[in-house]
């Protein structure tokens, strides 16, 4: 009888656990195309601050490098990542790397 009840409860357990539950992760700056298609060369910080919200990451040694970094990961799954860095001289926008790209034809701009 105790045999029995040990191997109901070990089948038990061991369903019980199939059905854990993992959430869904996201971490940092979400980062809308539609917003990234509104930033342009040459914008402000501000400007640029209203569109995309505040960067993850400002460098402390470089005030003029802004990160936006957004990673989700689906019911402990793959990790998927989305990166967005701008590059600023004298609080103009000159440089934006990642994707999405926004929708300019102006080039980088050098001042």
């Amino acid at each position: 009888m105790k045999k029995l009840i040990k191997i109901i409860l070990l089948f038990t357990c061991c369903c019980l656990v199939s059905c854990v539950y993992v959430p869904t992760v996201k971490q940092g700056n979400i980062i809308d195309p539609s917003a990234v298609h509104k930033i342009q060369y040459g914008m402000n910080k501000q400007q640029v601050r209203t569109i995309l919200g505040n960067p993850i990451l400002v460098d402390k040694f470089n005030k003029d490098y802004w990160a936006y970094v957004h990673t989700k990961q689906i019911n402990g799954g793959r990790i998927t990542q989305q990166h967005l860095y701008l590059y600023f001289r004298q609080n103009k926008l000159t440089k934006i790397n990642g994707k999405p790209k926004p929708l300019t034809t102006k080039g980088p701009v050098s001042l």
